[in-house]
């Protein structure tokens, strides 16, 4: 029955694709008609100011080959460095609002990316999507949510990337890649103030010190704001920020073959988490107030290196990528976010990661047969430590982890039009985990000590298949089918004995077909896509019997599905004014999961909502730049109501925010007003049925305004 389903469900993946292709050609045909004698009238302005009037085209590094945006055959969201400082993304959490379909989960100091619906139990050291900063992994959801600096685009992949990225990519890869120096000399200062005394300032310059062979970047930011909650109880600084960032970057290219990077990355945040508060219950509080008596604070830093060797020969190209990275994270938080005197909830993470990647690809240009191989090595140690004095607990994680992978893809293109393309990756993976666990008896009220200890390993092959067809110049269709893979780990916070320590991998194969448009003269884009993922051994958390708060555990125990569309539109009707949108639909559900309650008895999760997948999201905005250098722009993002429980018991609703900026830019300075969430809608990013305390629920930011003024040299 479910094999019947999903075919019917790919039949009409296919028609929905075709019916789409037709009805675009029918609508805009009439229009492009009407619009041929302006088009053709405005093409001598054109050569002379390019980009003027036609949208730019975007090259990309999604399969880890150069490509434009609209020939990739798979869904992706592209941010280039103008587009995040017109929009004042300052974030990555920020940044995810814009892309349908994708979702930034924060709770309990981490950063999960969920996209498609996909997601994944609360306490998982890995996520189900993976996050690169310049081809280095960010395999932490902790370290996720970084400020943006210097950045030259963001890449959002949609879809299990497991041919070409490996393990925990099973929904999709952010791909962050910052800016590198040239021959141009850059520079830039900037420093803005808003409300609630919040400061963000920062510098950036690079260019050459030896034209066409030494270059040098640099950038720092730095930000501050006393935040937007106040604790009744005396802290006014619940959630104050204080971030400090750089970056450096060193880049040689002694001939025209070879480009070497040496690139250094920093950052220490220091915030407040105070922004947890009860709606109703004994603890209840007003909109941005909460009753803290203990610690609130999230600190975190990291340090990264990475060295780039790139070689572009006559028969083939070669790029090596050696990383590193330090990760350090501690997270204090009054136990039950109420004046009850219970002490601090403490979780500390350190990870350490090195990794090497070399891969060897076809020239560009290089004819009908494009391909990629590579092989990539890996080590990482994960040391977690939790301590929970109200409950006379103490954790201690150590987690060691090494893996290699082979991997590589090919497409061939038949009478310049049709693209068939395959890949394959190897991936093994082991994993040495131990813990030692300290808690009371509440029995006999005696303190008691366990360990635990496991190895675990991993070996998947990871296939990727796609078709590409070239209607036009200006229309391609595409239908994928990819494997992905969320590997198994350990149950750090609930282990109770060694058999529930550890837990398996979970796979997905997505189905997707989709659409990429361009037309009047490149003048209006519209992508489309639909998609069908089979999600299996999906790792949910299950009550142990007679269950306390801790007697949990994860298992592998649940079917679930996720399918759904997205439709993305980008228009420049006339000079300086530019229209986008997207729109996001998934319906993310479990299909077989029965599982023991904490009153022993069973529930049923058939065609509950996966965590964290809302039905819909979407952006929707416009901006204007005129000659005269002003400037204004306005973005509207919206987020469906969505569960914080896999019993659909706990919602959390749908909101909708307007951000509005207005300004103006000359060839050196800029002056922006800007405003986020300009009609201070009240609304929550996360909630908790917590019982006797009452709802608890993660607040989300009220109207934020401020200037920012820009000088470039």
């Amino acid at each position: 029955m479910k094999n019947w389903k999903r075919k019917f469900f790919l039949a009409g993946v296919l028609a929905a694709i075709f019916a789409v292709t037709v009805v675009l050609n029918l609508f805009l045909a009439p229009f492009a008609i009407a619009q041929e004698q302006e088009v053709q009238q405005k093409r001598t302005q054109d050569k002379k100011a390019p980009g003027e009037y036609k949208l730019e085209t975007m090259t990309v590094t999604a399969e880890k080959r150069e490509e434009n945006i609209q020939d990739v055959p798979m869904s992706v969201d592209v941010f280039t460095g103008m587009q995040l400082e017109d929009a004042g993304i300052d974030n990555v959490f920020e940044m995810a609002r814009f892309s349908p379909n994708v979702l930034m989960k924060q709770w309990g100091g981490a950063n999960m990316v969920i996209i498609r619906g996909v997601s994944v139990f609360d306490s998982s050291l890995f996520g189900p999507a993976g996050f690169y900063v310049d081809d280095v992994s960010y395999s932490l959801p902790h370290m996720r949510d970084i400020d943006l600096l210097d950045v030259e685009r963001i890449e959002v992949l949609k879809g299990p990337q497991g041919t070409l990225y490996g393990r925990n990519s099973e929904s999709g890869v952010i791909n962050v890649i910052t800016r590198q120096p040239n021959n141009e000399k850059r520079g830039k200062v900037f420093g803005g103030y808003g409300n609630y005394n919040s400061v963000r300032a920062g510098a950036s310059v690079s260019g050459p010190v030896v034209e066409d062979t030494l270059y040098l970047g640099f950038a720092v930011l730095g930000e501050n704001s006393n935040g937007y909650m106040e604790n009744e109880l005396g802290d006014d600084r619940a959630t104050e920020i204080d971030h400090k960032s750089g970056r450096g970057t060193v880049r040689w290219t002694p001939t025209k073959q070879w480009d070497v990077s040496l690139l250094l990355n920093w950052f220490e945040y220091n915030d407040g988490m105070g922004d947890y508060r009860y709606t109703d219950g004994p603890n209840k509080t007003d909109r941005l107030k909460v009753k803290y008596n203990d610690s609130n604070s999230w600190d975190q830093e990291n340090a990264g290196q990475c060295l780039r060797i790139k070689y572009e020969g006559p028969g083939f190209d070669v790029l090596s990528i050696t990383g590193r990275n330090d990760f350090e994270s501690k997270l204090a938080v009054d136990m039950l976010f109420s004046p009850d005197p219970l002490g601090d909830n403490i979780q500390k993470y350190e990870d350490a990661m090195l990794s090497q990647e070399l891969r060897v690809s076809s020239p560009k240009a290089h004819g009908p047969f494009e391909w990629l191989a590579g092989v990539y090595g890996f080590t990482e140690d994960t040391d977690n430590k939790i301590e929970a004095p109200a409950f006379f607990q103490k954790r201690v994680t150590e987690i060691e982890i090494q893996g290699y992978a082979v991997f590589g893809q090919g497409t061939y293109t038949f009478f310049d039009r049709l693209h068939l393309t395959a890949g394959l990756r190897y991936d093994h993976v082991d994993l040495k985990g131990e813990q030692g666990y300290d808690f009371m008896d509440m029995m006999t009220g005696s303190p008691q000590s366990l360990t635990f200890d496991k190895d675990l390993d991993y070996d998947e092959w990871l296939p990727k298949f796609s078709i590409a067809f070239d209607f036009t110049d200006d229309i391609m269709s595409y239908a994928t089918v990819s494997k992905g893979y969320l590997a198994g780990g350990y149950n750090y916070s609930l282990v109770t004995n060694n058999n529930n320590f550890t837990y398996d991998s979970e796979y997905t194969w997505n189905y997707e077909a989709g659409i990429k448009t361009a037309w009047l003269d490149n003048r209006l884009m519209a992508n489309a896509a639909v998609f069908y993922i089979d999600i299996k051994d999906k790792q949910v958390e299950e009550w142990l019997q007679g269950g306390g708060l801790f007697d949990r555990t994860v298992k592998n125990a649940a079917k679930a599905h996720s399918q759904g569309i997205e439709l993305e539109l980008q228009a420049r009707p006339v000079r300086g004014l530019d229209l986008f949108g997207g729109v996001g639909y998934a319906e993310a559900k479990f299909d077989d999961w029965t599982s023991l309650q904490a009153d022993g008895t069973r529930y049923d999760y058939k065609d509950q909502y996966l965590p964290f997948a809302p039905k819909y999201t979407y952006n929707a905005g416009a901006q204007y730049r005129h000659d005269t250098g002003f400037f204004g722009r306005a973005d509207i993002l919206g987020v469906g109501d969505f569960y914080s429980d896999a019993k659909n018991d706990v919602k959390v609703y749908s909101h909708e925010l307007v951000n509005l900026r207005l300004g103006y830019e000359s060839e050196h300075f800029d002056i922006i007003f800007w405003s986020k969430n300009v009609f201070d809608r009240e609304y929550a990013t996360n909630k908790w049925d917590t019982g006797a305390w009452g709802t608890l629920i993660k607040e989300g930011e009220p109207r934020m305004f401020g200037a920012t003024l820009t000088y470039r040299f």
